[in-house]
């Protein structure tokens, strides 16, 4: 199977399970409230040389996948997104070994399989109406440069890489841009916005452009950027704990914006507001939950099996 037939596949699967899970394809994809709602065991495990691995349900035994808690977010997301890809399309035991397999040159030679649960976590992380959803938020219709797509990745909360091959998969960028794009260390990227090399942020939101009201899936690492003279010189804001405003920005001069780091943890949705020295104007963002940790177990077989070829007669 070559890898434009295995998007095929995997596109339709992926749509089908987010419909059958109630989810939506315009917005952020909760991959954990699908994991919930799956039916089978997920457990989180610091590993040192795993990326993530799927066990079929047998009959007497339950199936289960295995995540590992030591990577980033995002890519524990991707990864549960490709095992449900191996559980939903009937696929039996598959272990995915490394903390990175899908950087290397080793995608020529995966299996059927693994080509499928692999398209299939970009479909399911990425549907096209939630790409274009995000896009707009930026100001943008399509991405003109890689900075673009890092911060496309961080509004869906995928890996910049994985994005950046998506989009080449929804030919948004020539095949030639998405190469190049993918070469660029996502630390050079956070460099650029913070305009230093050392200490950077673990990822770095540039708001400036943003469409007010938009929903965040932030997390503690996080810097918030926000270019807005008309803020001000001393503007203040109002947010939940765990989000503090630089006193002295790195990268915005002053009177020329603000910058927010997020410090602790963020236990519920919350409002993020700035307000101009002036006090006549006002600029908003939600806060999603950061998420919590990833270690342990992550859902349990209480619901009725919702995933996989024995759900698909009642489709």
């Amino acid at each position: 199977m070559n890898w434009l037939m295995a998007h095929r596949v995997a596109g339709i699967a992926a749509a089908n399970l987010r419909r059958r899970l109630g989810l939506s394809e315009g917005e952020y994809v909760d991959a954990f409230t699908a994991l919930e709602l799956s039916g089978l065991t997920v457990m989180g495990q610091d590993m040192p040389n795993l990326f993530g691995a799927f066990v079929p349900p047998q009959p007497g035994r339950h199936g289960g996948i295995l995540l590992n808690s030591r990577m980033s977010e995002a890519t524990i997301r991707h990864s549960a997104a490709h095992e449900l890809g191996h559980a939903e399309m009937g696929h039996g035991n598959c272990v995915a070994e490394g903390l990175d397999p899908f950087a290397s040159s080793r995608g020529k030679q995966w299996s059927d399989e693994e080509k499928q649960a692999e398209a299939f976590a970009a479909w399911f992380l990425m549907p096209i109406p939630a790409v274009k959803t995000a896009l707009i938020r930026l100001g943008l219709d399509v991405p003109r440069e890689a900075m673009d797509a890092y911060q496309l990745s961080l509004h869906l909360g995928t890996s910049y890489r994985g994005t950046v091959r998506h989009l080449g998969s929804l030919r948004m960028i020539p095949p030639g841009v998405g190469s190049g794009w993918a070469g660029i260390p996502p630390a050079r990227l956070r460099a650029q916005l913070c305009g230093r090399r050392r200490d950077l942020p673990a990822r770095v939101w540039d708001l400036t452009g943003l469409t007010e009201g938009c929903r965040l899936p932030v997390d503690r690492g996080d810097r918030l950027i926000v270019r807005a003279p008309w803020l001000g010189s001393s503007p203040t804001f109002t947010g939940p704990v765990g989000v503090t405003m630089r006193v002295e920005p790195q990268t915005v001069a002053p009177g020329e914006g603000a910058e927010f780091d997020i410090v602790d943890d963020i236990a519920t949705e919350s409002t993020l507001t700035l307000t101009s020295d002036s006090g006549s104007e006002r600029w908003s963002v939600t806060l999603m939950a950061t998420p919590p940790s990833r270690e342990g177990l992550i859902a349990s077989r209480r619901p009725p099996i919702m995933i996989g070829p024995a759900t698909r007669a009642g489709r």
